[in-house]
């Protein structure tokens, strides 16, 4: 995804900066209104009168998989997209039994994302690995099925709920935009793509192992969640714009964990979570992506389950913050194997 505006830093995979791009796009905003109630309404609906509200928050992941990857990539990126949650869903649940078994299949998947960065597809594929985290982490309590993570009705139910959250938006969305014109991808070079996913695959194996050892509670998956979130391809993780995409999320998680506080209410919080995700379609595909993450953060936070205590919301934004200082520590040493390899590389190769 873009970062924010940075005249001396850009690539072929992020639009160039406009100096006086407007927050408030009219044309985008109408556009995701329409979008928000054709793709999200009726698989929700769908699936909190098949499974139960408790199913909304797993919903929610399948519905972003499906929209954002064909808005950004388009409808065969999206599909694959989806039947690769669908495949995963019940392997992800599984996963979550054993530490080791859960980072191992964070690691494959993230490694699968950075090599599509070579395509410049991980910008709506990263949402894939959050969905698989969320899973590993925090399966569904499903109505009239006990959540049992080896249990086949139980994992039958979750990959139905997957697949009807991930391919209805798929299906309308191919449907409403199959005349306009939408920006294609842009690749990545090799270097950087494989540098990305090394980076990406070990980071989050790494938080999923610490998590599921050490505390493998809902909120935990913030920190998966920021890592995913600020990590960037190449050219784009500039100190600049990591730190701008980890402020985006800290802001984001802060003020959900607020507005947590202030409305204890699961029907309005859900509401506002709505909301907030309308405003982060807005910003998708601008040059300041903070505001995108900024506004996404609260967007999972608020529609993913009942309304928590004070201690669990300061976790969640602790976890936020642990999980950017991680990003901008993975970026340095990135930022210092690069310069190292620039200042010792064979004098023939550059001239």
């Amino acid at each position: 995804m873009p970062g924010a505006a940075d005249p001396t830093n850009t690539s072929p995979s992020e639009p160039a900066p406009h100096r006086h791009e407007a927050l408030f796009r009219p044309a985008v905003f109408k556009l995701a209104a329409g979008i928000l109630v054709v793709t999200v309404v009726p698989p929700l609906t769908i699936v909190i009168l098949l499974f139960g509200k408790d199913a909304a928050t797993t919903a929610v992941f399948g519905v972003l998989v499906g929209m954002v990857n064909i808005v950004l990539a388009g409808r065969n990126t999206a599909l694959a997209a989806s039947f690769a949650l669908i495949i995963m869903a019940p392997i992800s649940v599984m996963a979550g039994l054993n530490p080791v078994t859960g980072a191992a299949v964070m690691a494959i998947t993230c490694l699968a994302i950075g090599v599509s960065a070579g395509w410049g597809l991980q910008r709506g594929l990263s949402m894939l690995p959050l969905g698989i985290a969320f899973l590993i982490i925090s399966p569904p309590a499903v109505s009239n099925t006990a959540t049992d993570r080896i249990s086949t009705p139980y994992l039958l139910t979750v990959t139905a709920i997957v697949a009807i959250s991930t391919l209805i938006p798929v299906a309308v969305l191919a449907f409403l935009l199959r005349h306009k014109e939408l920006p294609k991808p842009q690749p990545n070079n090799k270097a950087d793509s494989i540098e990305y996913a090394i980076i990406i695959s070990v980071t989050t194996a790494v938080a999923m192992f610490a998590v599921l050892t050490i505390d493998p509670s809902p909120y935990s998956f913030w920190l998966l969640l920021t890592l995913i979130a600020v990590v960037q391809v190449g050219p784009q993780a500039t100190f600049r714009k990591t730190f701008q995409r980890a402020s985006g999320t800290v802001i984001g998680g802060a003020l959900a964990a607020v507005i947590v506080i202030l409305i204890p209410n699961s029907t309005v919080l859900f509401i506002i979570g709505m909301l907030t995700l309308l405003a982060a379609l807005n910003f998708i595909g601008g040059t300041r992506y903070w505001l995108y993450t900024a506004c996404m953060t609260p967007t999972i936070v608020l529609t993913s389950g009942a309304p928590a205590a004070a201690s669990t919301d300061a976790a969640r934004v602790a976890y936020t913050l642990i999980g950017a200082a991680l990003a901008v520590v993975a970026f340095a040493i990135s930022h210092v194997v690069r310069t190292y390899k620039s200042s010792h590389a064979d004098p023939v190769t550059h001239g």
